[in-house]
C-alpha cells in the first residue's frame, strides 16, 4: 500500500481513533481525564459537585457515621457524636454531629445538609454568602446575621448533599476571631487529611 493511500485512510479514522501516527511512528497517547475533587473515606469516595435538594432521598451523607473516629482525630476534630437529625414539615434537612470545642469559647458542628448553594444564595444577602479562595475546590461560606452574627458555616457541596463546617463564638472570643476563618479552616483539614490518608493507602499498596 502507498504512502498516499496510508495518509488517507489516517484521515478517514480521526473520527473513530484517539491518535493516527504517521506511518512506522508511535501511537499518540490518550489524555487522562482530569480526577474529581473528593473527600476519601475508609466509606466510600465523597466527590465533590452539585446535587438537587428534591432528588437526593435518602441518600445524604451522615458525617457522624461514614467518617471515622481517626479520620476525624487526623483533622484535629475530637469527640464526634451524633445528634438529632433536624427536621422541616416533617422531612430530614440535615445530619449534624457534635464536636469537642476548638478551644474555650469556640464551638463546632459538623453536617451534611439538603440545603445546596443555588438555595442558600437565594436565602441570604449578598453580604452573607461568600467565596473564600481555599484548598477545597467550590467552598462557600454563609451565616444569617439576623440570626446568630458570630456563627458561620463553610460548606462544600458534594453528590450527596453539602458537607459543611460551623463555627460559633462566644464571649471574648468574639472579638479575637473571625467564625468563617476558623470554619473554613475545619473543613480544609477534614478535606486534606481525607486526601492525605487515601495517598498514604496507595503508597503502602
Amino acid at each position: 500500500m502507498g504512502k498516499r493511500t496510508t495518509s488517507a485512510l489516517c484521515v478517514l479514522a480521526v473520527g473513530l481513533l484517539a491518535g493516527c501516527a504517521a506511518e512506522g511512528g508511535e501511537p499518540v497517547a490518550e489524555v487522562a481525564e482530569p480526577e474529581v475533587p473528593a473527600f476519601h473515606f475508609a466509606s466510600g469516595t465523597l466527590e465533590l459537585g452539585d446535587f438537587d435538594p428534591d432528588t437526593l432521598g435518602d441518600n445524604l451523607f451522615d458525617p457522624c457515621t461514614e467518617i471515622s473516629a481517626e479520620e476525624y482525630a487526623a483533622a484535629g476534630m475530637t469527640g464526634v457524636e451524633s445528634l438529632e437529625p433536624r427536621q422541616a414539615i416533617g422531612e430530614e434537612v440535615s445530619r449534624d454531629c457534635s464536636v469537642d470545642d476548638l478551644e474555650d469559647g469556640i464551638t463546632q458542628l459538623v453536617s451534611a445538609t439538603r440545603t445546596n448553594l443555588d438555595v442558600t444564595t437565594a436565602a441570604l444577602a449578598n453580604d452573607e454568602v461568600d467565596f473564600p479562595v481555599s484548598a477545597v475546590p467550590g467552598l462557600f461560606t454563609h451565616r444569617n446575621k439576623s440570626i446568630n452574627d458570630e456563627m458561620c458555616v463553610a460548606q462544600v457541596d458534594t453528590r450527596r448533599g453539602g458537607l459543611a463546617v460551623g463555627i460559633s463564638l462566644r464571649g471574648v472570643k468574639k472579638s479575637q476571631y473571625d467564625p468563617c476563618e476558623l470554619a473554613t479552616g475545619q473543613l480544609e483539614s477534614l478535606y486534606g487529611a481525607s486526601t492525605q490518608n487515601r495517598k498514604s493507602a496507595n503508597d503502602r499498596s
